[in-house]
């Protein structure tokens, strides 16, 4: 039984979302594939796929954030030089995991120390990114004495990757073989009508439809407010909700059933934040995006201003974004022509199959 491993980033969901799209493309062209994920992403993140084939790792080292729109750098940096004298513990335990299950392949999304393991035990490895640590730790530590020499640690890491298939809406600092490949994203997995009977919209609502689409970072209080100002659309919450909202806003709490990806494809507007993944989703489902600016996520220069061939996109304040007054922001985005230029976003198969020809 043929095996791959996948090593897939903690930070944020959006990795393990996008590298469970390509994990499920590669299981459809055969099942005989076994797949195993070392992540500190929780399980249930990578639905359908089975628990089972997601096992704990603490080989990326990621972001410390203040709150979802905010980076700590100075706690990252902390965390990045305790995460490197450990390098050598971490790659020990994840070179005696690779010899146990001895995988015909590994791919990362985009831990750097896969490279470190793939050296040591001689097992290919392949990368699947928009963007290297590297440049995400250059652009915040660039001036610190002492992250010079582990820059030069990453990217000799990243150099052992065999080759990277790059994402659209990013940057890869590494000179390592490049493939560019297409946008990776999740579509909806059901009819639109089903869609809305489930929960509960008539085919013929036309209010325009608005879902909030960051974990957490406002109160009921600020959801409240923002719906209030919106009696003429439809407000959807992709989680709990007190009691009290106004009438014009739905509670559409995430099951096996009912996927993010099904609540964005029905819907005119996303306000969250610039994240790559909701980036993504919005491009490739034509979706307009409301979105407050992060502080310390150097990615939002490149994926704010390319997504915009594409699809509408409105900046709201910090201030009006966490006092829910989001009308203005929504009403502008909503006035803006959708672009007509479109993107491939087969990403998943594509790599799939890179992945099963890179392995045999």
């Amino acid at each position: 039984m043929p095996a791959l491993l996948f090593y897939v980033s903690g930070h944020g969901y959006g990795h393990a979302r996008r590298m469970t799209q390509v994990m499920g493309e590669i299981l459809s062209r055969g099942p005989e594939w076994k797949i195993v994920v070392r992540t500190a992403a929780p399980p249930a993140v990578f639905q359908p796929l089975s628990p089972a084939m997601i096992q704990p790792s603490e080989i990326d080292c990621g972001m410390v954030e203040v709150d979802p729109l905010t980076i700590d750098p100075e706690r990252t940096l902390t965390k990045l030089l305790d995460f490197m004298k450990q390098r050598d513990v971490i790659v020990s335990a994840e070179v005696d995991f690779v010899r146990r299950t001895r995988p015909e392949l590994i791919v990362s999304d985009i831990p750097f120390l896969a490279g470190d393991v793939a050296e040591r035990t001689e097992i290919r490895c392949l990368g699947i990114s928009n963007f290297s640590w590297d440049w995400i730790y250059d652009e915040l530590f660039s001036d610190n004495p002492f992250y010079q020499p582990i820059s030069a640690q990453i990217r000799d890491a990243y150099l052992k990757f065999e080759y990277l298939l790059e994402l659209p809406f990013g940057k890869i600092r590494p000179k390592v073989s490049i493939k560019q490949v297409p946008l990776i994203a999740p579509m909806r997995r059901r009819e639109r009508d089903e869609i809305l009977s489930q929960l509960g919209i008539s085919s013929n609502d036309n209010r325009p439809r608005v879902i909030f689409g960051t974990r957490g970072g406002v109160s009921p209080q600020v959801l409240r407010t923002a719906a209030e100002q919106l009696p003429d659309m439809l407000l959807i919450f992709p989680h709990a909700l007190p009691p009290d909202m106004p009438g014009n806003t739905i509670c559409a709490e995430l099951s096996p059933s009912l996927d993010f990806s099904d609540l964005l494809s029905m819907s005119d507007v996303v306000v969250s934040k610039l994240g790559y993944g909701i980036v993504s989703e919005c491009v490739a489902s034509r979706v307009r995006l409301v979105f407050p600016r992060r502080t310390g996520f150097v990615e939002d220069r490149i994926t704010g201003s390319q997504m915009q061939a594409y699809v509408p996109i409105q900046e709201i304040s910090r201030g009006d974004y966490f006092a829910g007054r989001w009308a203005h922001s929504i009403r502008e985005v909503l006035n803006k022509p959708m672009p007509t230029a479109t993107i491939d976003s087969t990403g998943a198969q594509v790599c799939a199959e890179h992945i099963i020809r890179f392995s045999q």
